[in-house]
């Protein structure tokens, strides 16, 4: 897992590392560090399969083109970069996991078609180093027959893709418990206590009220709470910026529909998408709701997202929906990504609507910030945290003075 080296280092002794929060980053970092031969126990709220976490509710897209109006020059570079990783991480999984690199189209109805004009115009005047094609009916005939029906015109972005994000969750569920993580289920951290030795973690275990406090040392803490993490974290300085953002989006059974691509459809208040999934599932959301409520969908939402998809392909009015979710993504102010490592806790928050999209990339980061801390920690040389392989598109935070952090994790 470790994608910043092909060689496995072995210079860092082996150590007692937790893990706090089991969506992706927490995964893939706990899978990481387990296959460099530390012991990792994994704590999270939720229970393995995930279902409260971000990452569940996602599309799981591969699109820093589509992303890149609304999104700062380093998201999309790290997005391209990163959809040259996630191959080689899929992988080395032994679970089954979906993976599509055969690009996305953009298109608009005629009352939006300035947006969509406008946005093909930004391309070709920022990113004109990346591919992109326009299409006409014929061509999106050709390309997407059933999209054709609907549309006079395209855009193909073909280097962007789509991967199964809850696939992934699972396959990297399996893979974890085959390495031998110690994974502590519906566990709330209470609060982190970091000393010179070692850092302590409160927290109390299952779903009863009132259940009795436990308090367990390791080595070394890596936090990948999101969106929790900005509960009781007044001392924890760096993630006082943190907001939610809300995420919404509707399970679609469609299987008389053979769309084949992810869809981007111009709209002037949300970023409306369609992913579609293996075995006639489609997923349809809006990327970005600025809003911290996690209550369930509303009617206009709802109205919205349907109509949208119905827009896209009349076929969808005979849809099954199998699933609406919404859920809070972990933001920044700058809507950046951000790594924070300090004596003996990292902490990797603020992926946004981003986390498929620049994960492997923040992998890389987290763990050359963690291996050379643990390098430090065993009286051996490291390498300056500014020769990180990704510096220039993720710096890491560098914070050297111990606190104590509370959480309603």
């Amino acid at each position: 897992m470790n994608i910043h080296s092909e060689q496995q280092t072995s210079k860092h002794f082996s150590t007692n590392i937790a893990v706090i929060g089991a969506g992706l980053m927490g995964r893939l970092i706990a899978l990481s560090l387990l296959e460099q031969g530390h012991q990792v126990t994994l704590f999270d709220k939720d229970s393995k399969a995930g279902k409260n976490s971000a990452a569940y509710a996602a599309a799981g897209l591969l699109t820093p083109l589509g992303e890149a109006m609304h999104s700062p020059a380093n998201i999309v570079e790290m997005g391209f970069a990163a959809l040259k990783c996630w191959p080689n991480i899929l992988a080395k999984l032994d679970g089954y996991t979906y993976f599509q690199h055969a690009g996305s189209i953009v298109v608009s109805h005629e009352q939006d078609l300035s947006d969509y004009q406008r946005f093909t115009r930004f391309l070709e005047s920022n990113y004109s180093q990346y591919a992109l094609k326009k299409l006409n009916r014929e061509q999106l005939l050709a390309l997407e027959p059933e999209l054709g029906r609907s549309f006079n015109q395209g855009l193909f972005l073909p280097e962007e893709g789509q991967l199964g994000n809850r696939k992934l969750l699972i396959a990297l569920e399996k893979q974890l418990e085959l390495a031998g993580v110690v994974w502590q289920e519906h566990s709330k951290v209470l609060s982190i206590d970091e000393h010179e030795s070692s850092v302590t973690i409160d927290y109390q275990q299952g779903q009863a009220i009132n259940q009795a406090r436990h308090q367990t040392s390791y080595d070394f803490i890596v936090d990948c709470r999101g969106s929790g993490a900005r509960e009781n974290t007044t001392k924890a300085k760096p993630l006082s910026d943190l907001r939610a953002v809300r995420g919404e989006l509707f399970q679609l059974y469609a299987p008389h529909i053979e769309l084949k691509r992810p869809i981007r459809l111009m709209h002037p208040r949300y970023q409306l998408y369609i992913a579609p999934k293996t075995k006639g599932f489609y997923v349809v959301g809006a990327t970005e709701v600025e809003s911290e409520d996690l209550a369930p969908m509303t009617v206009r939402s709802s109205m919205e997202l349907l109509s949208a998809a119905y827009s896209v392909h009349p076929g969808f009015a005979e849809a099954n929906i199998r699933q609406h979710v919404t859920q809070l993504r972990p933001a920044f102010s700058d809507n950046q990504p951000q790594i924070f490592i300090d004596t003996r806790i990292a902490q990797v928050n603020g992926l946004y609507r981003h986390g498929f999209l620049v994960a492997p990339i923040v992998l890389a980061q987290l763990e050359f910030a963690i291996e050379q801390r643990l390098l430090t920690l065993g009286g051996q040389p490291s390498q300056p945290l500014a020769e990180s392989p990704y510096h220039s598109l993720l710096a890491i935070e560098e914070k050297t003075t111990p606190r104590r952090i509370k959480s309603n994790l």
